[in-house]
Protein backbone atom coordinates (compact mmCIF):
# COMPACT_ATOMS: atom_id res chain seq x y z
CA UNK A 1 0.00 0.00 0.00
CA UNK A 2 2.72 2.69 1.03
CA UNK A 3 4.45 1.60 -2.31
CA UNK A 4 1.37 2.51 -4.40
CA UNK A 5 0.92 5.42 -2.42
CA UNK A 6 4.29 6.55 -3.33
CA UNK A 7 3.90 5.51 -7.09
CA UNK A 8 0.65 7.71 -7.17
CA UNK A 9 2.71 10.79 -5.34
CA UNK A 10 5.28 10.31 -8.19
CA UNK A 11 3.17 9.88 -11.22
CA UNK A 12 0.77 13.25 -9.37
CA UNK A 13 4.30 15.79 -9.43
CA UNK A 14 5.41 14.25 -12.47
CA UNK A 15 2.04 15.58 -14.22
CA UNK A 16 2.13 18.95 -12.20
CA UNK A 17 5.51 19.93 -13.52
CA UNK A 18 4.88 18.39 -17.00
CA UNK A 19 1.59 20.97 -17.14
CA UNK A 20 4.07 23.72 -15.99
CA UNK A 21 6.65 23.37 -17.83
CA UNK A 22 4.03 23.27 -20.80
CA UNK A 23 2.42 26.54 -19.86
CA UNK A 24 5.59 28.12 -19.51
CA UNK A 25 6.46 27.49 -22.39
CA UNK A 26 3.59 28.25 -24.33
CA UNK A 27 3.19 31.90 -26.03
CA UNK A 28 -0.28 32.68 -24.47
CA UNK A 29 0.72 33.21 -21.48
CA UNK A 30 2.49 36.27 -21.94
CA UNK A 31 -0.65 38.21 -22.53
CA UNK A 32 0.51 41.75 -23.66
CA UNK A 33 2.41 39.97 -26.59
CA UNK A 34 -1.03 38.11 -27.17
CA UNK A 35 -2.94 40.94 -26.82
CA UNK A 36 -0.38 42.70 -29.24
CA UNK A 37 0.21 40.36 -31.92
CA UNK A 38 -4.11 39.85 -31.99
CA UNK A 39 -4.87 43.60 -32.76
CA UNK A 40 -1.60 43.71 -35.29
CA UNK A 41 -3.28 40.84 -37.61
CA UNK A 42 -6.63 41.92 -37.74
CA UNK A 43 -5.68 45.32 -38.24
CA UNK A 44 -3.33 44.12 -41.26
CA UNK A 45 -6.46 42.11 -42.47
CA UNK A 46 -8.68 44.95 -42.19
CA UNK A 47 -6.31 46.90 -44.42
CA UNK A 48 -5.96 44.25 -46.85
CA UNK A 49 -9.96 43.14 -47.25
CA UNK A 50 -10.84 46.87 -47.83
CA UNK A 51 -12.13 46.50 -50.92
CA UNK A 52 -13.92 43.30 -50.51
CA UNK A 53 -15.97 44.92 -47.10
CA UNK A 54 -16.62 47.87 -49.29
CA UNK A 55 -18.11 45.99 -52.71
CA UNK A 56 -20.00 43.55 -50.06
CA UNK A 57 -21.50 47.22 -48.23
CA UNK A 58 -22.41 48.36 -51.64
CA UNK A 59 -26.55 48.24 -51.43
CA UNK A 60 -28.95 50.66 -52.81
CA UNK A 61 -29.44 53.78 -50.30
CA UNK A 62 -32.90 54.10 -48.11
CA UNK A 63 -33.53 55.35 -44.91
CA UNK A 64 -32.27 52.50 -43.24
CA UNK A 65 -29.72 51.11 -45.23
CA UNK A 66 -26.94 53.27 -43.13
CA UNK A 67 -27.62 50.72 -39.94
CA UNK A 68 -28.04 47.58 -42.05
CA UNK A 69 -24.22 48.30 -43.48
CA UNK A 70 -22.85 49.54 -40.03
CA UNK A 71 -24.23 45.84 -38.85
CA UNK A 72 -22.52 43.99 -41.77
CA UNK A 73 -19.26 45.28 -41.81
CA UNK A 74 -19.31 44.86 -38.08
CA UNK A 75 -19.89 41.41 -38.30
CA UNK A 76 -17.36 41.32 -40.98
CA UNK A 77 -14.89 42.99 -38.34
CA UNK A 78 -16.26 40.12 -36.11
CA UNK A 79 -15.42 37.30 -38.53
CA UNK A 80 -11.90 38.14 -38.61
CA UNK A 81 -11.19 38.46 -35.23
CA UNK A 82 -12.65 35.04 -35.08
CA UNK A 83 -10.60 33.81 -37.66
CA UNK A 84 -7.27 35.43 -36.02
CA UNK A 85 -7.98 33.74 -32.71
CA UNK A 86 -8.93 30.01 -34.20
CA UNK A 87 -5.17 30.73 -36.25
CA UNK A 88 -3.09 31.56 -33.10
CA UNK A 89 -4.97 28.62 -30.94
CA UNK A 90 -3.66 26.49 -34.14
CA UNK A 91 0.11 28.03 -34.57
CA UNK A 92 1.38 27.73 -30.89
CA UNK A 93 0.38 24.29 -30.50
CA UNK A 94 1.67 23.30 -34.04
CA UNK A 95 5.28 25.15 -32.86
CA UNK A 96 4.49 22.90 -29.42
CA UNK A 97 4.44 19.78 -31.05
CA UNK A 98 7.80 19.80 -32.72
CA UNK A 99 9.14 20.25 -29.07
CA UNK A 100 6.94 18.66 -26.89
CA UNK A 101 5.10 15.25 -26.92
CA UNK A 102 1.49 15.76 -29.14
CA UNK A 103 -0.21 13.48 -26.34
CA UNK A 104 -3.90 13.72 -25.22
CA UNK A 105 -2.32 15.84 -22.30
CA UNK A 106 -0.73 17.89 -23.86
CA UNK A 107 -2.99 19.20 -26.45
CA UNK A 108 -5.71 19.37 -23.72
CA UNK A 109 -3.40 21.66 -21.66
CA UNK A 110 -3.37 23.89 -24.91
CA UNK A 111 -7.05 24.24 -25.21
CA UNK A 112 -7.16 25.14 -20.92
CA UNK A 113 -4.56 27.98 -21.45
CA UNK A 114 -6.48 29.29 -25.16
CA UNK A 115 -9.93 29.05 -23.52
CA UNK A 116 -8.92 30.87 -20.12
CA UNK A 117 -7.17 33.50 -22.47
CA UNK A 118 -10.22 33.80 -24.44
CA UNK A 119 -12.51 34.62 -21.82
CA UNK A 120 -9.98 36.88 -20.35
CA UNK A 121 -9.63 39.23 -23.57
CA UNK A 122 -13.65 38.82 -23.98
CA UNK A 123 -12.96 43.24 -23.52
CA UNK A 124 -9.92 43.61 -25.42
CA UNK A 125 -12.22 41.50 -28.62
CA UNK A 126 -13.97 44.79 -28.30
CA UNK A 127 -11.45 47.06 -28.21
CA UNK A 128 -10.09 45.31 -30.83
CA UNK A 129 -13.36 45.57 -32.98
CA UNK A 130 -12.99 49.41 -32.48
CA UNK A 131 -9.76 49.81 -33.70
CA UNK A 132 -10.37 48.07 -36.63
CA UNK A 133 -13.84 50.23 -37.23
CA UNK A 134 -11.94 53.36 -36.65
CA UNK A 135 -8.91 52.39 -39.08
CA UNK A 136 -11.31 51.01 -41.71
CA UNK A 137 -13.34 54.46 -41.82
CA UNK A 138 -10.48 56.72 -41.07
CA UNK A 139 -8.70 54.86 -44.46
CA UNK A 140 -11.61 55.77 -46.18
CA UNK A 141 -11.79 59.54 -45.06
CA UNK A 142 -8.37 59.83 -46.06
CA UNK A 143 -9.24 58.63 -49.11
CA UNK A 144 -11.23 60.80 -50.15
CA UNK A 145 -9.70 63.10 -48.78
CA UNK A 146 -7.22 62.69 -51.53
CA UNK A 147 -9.46 62.26 -53.86
CA UNK A 148 -11.14 65.44 -53.57
CA UNK A 149 -7.90 67.02 -53.27
CA UNK A 150 -7.22 65.63 -56.86
CA UNK A 151 -10.27 67.01 -58.31
CA UNK A 152 -9.91 70.26 -56.56
CA UNK A 153 -5.86 70.32 -58.70
CA UNK A 154 -7.70 68.98 -61.77
CA UNK A 155 -9.95 71.70 -61.50
CA UNK A 156 -7.51 74.63 -60.87
CA UNK A 157 -5.20 73.06 -64.49
CA UNK A 158 -8.72 73.13 -66.08
CA UNK A 159 -9.79 76.57 -64.96
CA UNK A 160 -6.26 77.72 -65.62
CA UNK A 161 -6.08 75.88 -69.27
CA UNK A 162 -9.13 78.03 -70.49
CA UNK A 163 -8.26 81.22 -68.89
CA UNK A 164 -4.99 81.14 -71.06
CA UNK A 165 -7.18 79.75 -74.13
CA UNK A 166 -10.08 82.71 -73.71
CA UNK A 167 -7.25 85.23 -73.48
CA UNK A 168 -5.16 83.78 -76.55
CA UNK A 169 -8.41 83.43 -78.14
CA UNK A 170 -9.23 87.12 -77.80
CA UNK A 171 -5.67 88.03 -79.25
CA UNK A 172 -6.06 86.47 -82.41
CA UNK A 173 -6.37 89.10 -85.35
CA UNK A 174 -9.48 89.35 -87.46
CA UNK A 175 -8.46 87.39 -90.56
CA UNK A 176 -8.01 84.30 -88.03
CA UNK A 177 -11.11 84.54 -86.43
CA UNK A 178 -13.58 86.54 -88.52
CA UNK A 179 -16.03 89.04 -87.13
CA UNK A 180 -17.36 86.52 -84.50
CA UNK A 181 -17.38 87.92 -80.70
CA UNK A 182 -18.74 84.85 -78.01
CA UNK A 183 -20.65 85.60 -75.75
CA UNK A 184 -18.96 86.22 -72.37
CA UNK A 185 -22.06 85.38 -70.09
CA UNK A 186 -23.17 81.77 -71.84
CA UNK A 187 -19.60 81.14 -74.00
CA UNK A 188 -22.42 79.75 -76.83
CA UNK A 189 -24.08 82.28 -78.33
CA UNK A 190 -22.51 85.02 -80.68
CA UNK A 191 -23.02 88.39 -80.05
CA UNK A 192 -24.59 90.28 -82.45
CA UNK A 193 -25.06 94.30 -83.30
CA UNK A 194 -27.89 96.06 -84.08
CA UNK A 195 -28.78 100.27 -84.45
CA UNK A 196 -29.06 100.49 -80.78
CA UNK A 197 -28.26 97.38 -79.06
CA UNK A 198 -25.29 93.94 -78.52
CA UNK A 199 -27.40 90.98 -77.51
CA UNK A 200 -26.38 87.10 -77.64
CA UNK A 201 -28.16 85.33 -79.56
CA UNK A 202 -29.24 82.25 -77.29
CA UNK A 203 -28.83 84.04 -73.64
CA UNK A 204 -30.52 86.84 -72.38
CA UNK A 205 -27.41 89.13 -72.65
CA UNK A 206 -28.30 93.01 -73.73
CA UNK A 207 -26.28 95.76 -74.15
CA UNK A 208 -27.06 99.43 -75.25
CA UNK A 209 -24.64 100.68 -77.73
CA UNK A 210 -24.70 104.34 -77.05
CA UNK A 211 -22.68 106.21 -79.49
CA UNK A 212 -19.60 104.37 -80.34
CA UNK A 213 -19.65 100.47 -79.26
CA UNK A 214 -19.04 98.39 -81.63
CA UNK A 215 -18.59 94.28 -81.58
CA UNK A 216 -14.66 95.24 -82.43
CA UNK A 217 -14.45 97.50 -79.25
CA UNK A 218 -16.65 94.54 -76.95
CA UNK A 219 -13.58 92.09 -78.32
CA UNK A 220 -11.24 94.66 -77.29
CA UNK A 221 -12.58 94.97 -74.06
CA UNK A 222 -13.38 91.24 -73.39
CA UNK A 223 -9.58 90.47 -74.93
CA UNK A 224 -8.49 93.42 -72.38
CA UNK A 225 -10.62 92.47 -68.89
CA UNK A 226 -8.99 88.45 -69.49
CA UNK A 227 -5.36 89.56 -69.74
CA UNK A 228 -5.23 92.02 -66.85
CA UNK A 229 -7.36 89.39 -64.87
CA UNK A 230 -4.66 86.55 -66.18
CA UNK A 231 -1.62 88.92 -64.63
CA UNK A 232 -3.01 89.59 -61.77
CA UNK A 233 -1.91 85.83 -60.66
CA UNK A 234 -4.97 84.70 -60.92
CA UNK A 235 -5.63 81.22 -62.86
CA UNK A 236 -9.72 81.02 -61.62
CA UNK A 237 -11.74 81.57 -64.74
CA UNK A 238 -13.55 84.67 -64.30
CA UNK A 239 -17.30 84.86 -64.84
CA UNK A 240 -19.64 87.89 -66.50
CA UNK A 241 -23.13 89.43 -65.69
CA UNK A 242 -25.48 92.14 -66.46
CA UNK A 243 -26.33 94.22 -63.60
CA UNK A 244 -27.87 97.82 -63.52
CA UNK A 245 -26.20 100.32 -60.69
CA UNK A 246 -27.16 104.27 -60.65
CA UNK A 247 -29.56 104.46 -63.66
CA UNK A 248 -26.66 102.41 -65.38
CA UNK A 249 -26.30 99.00 -67.11
CA UNK A 250 -23.20 97.40 -67.72
CA UNK A 251 -20.96 94.11 -68.33
CA UNK A 252 -19.23 92.95 -65.48
CA UNK A 253 -16.47 90.84 -64.69
CA UNK A 254 -15.85 88.95 -61.28
CA UNK A 255 -14.00 86.41 -59.88
CA UNK A 256 -14.25 85.34 -56.46
CA UNK A 257 -10.98 83.69 -56.37
CA UNK A 258 -9.15 87.27 -56.50
CA UNK A 259 -12.22 89.10 -55.15
CA UNK A 260 -12.22 91.12 -58.47
CA UNK A 261 -15.78 93.04 -59.54
CA UNK A 262 -15.67 95.47 -62.49
CA UNK A 263 -16.99 97.23 -64.97
CA UNK A 264 -16.03 95.67 -68.53
CA UNK A 265 -17.85 97.94 -70.82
Amino acid sequence: MAADGEETDKRSSTTTIRRSAIKSNTSFNNYPIWKLKLRENCCKRVRADRDRLLWKTRIPESKDQTFKREELIKSSFQDIVSDELKRMKETPMKSCSETLSADAETSDDMIWEYDGLHEAYQGECEEILLEMQRIFYEDLENEQIGKDSYINAWEDEEDEYLARAVFENMQLNDDKVGKEVWCPMCNQGELQQNRHLIICSLCELKLSRGDEVTLEIMRDRLAEAHGQHFDRGCRLKPKFCIKSKFDMTALYMECQGCNTFEIVI
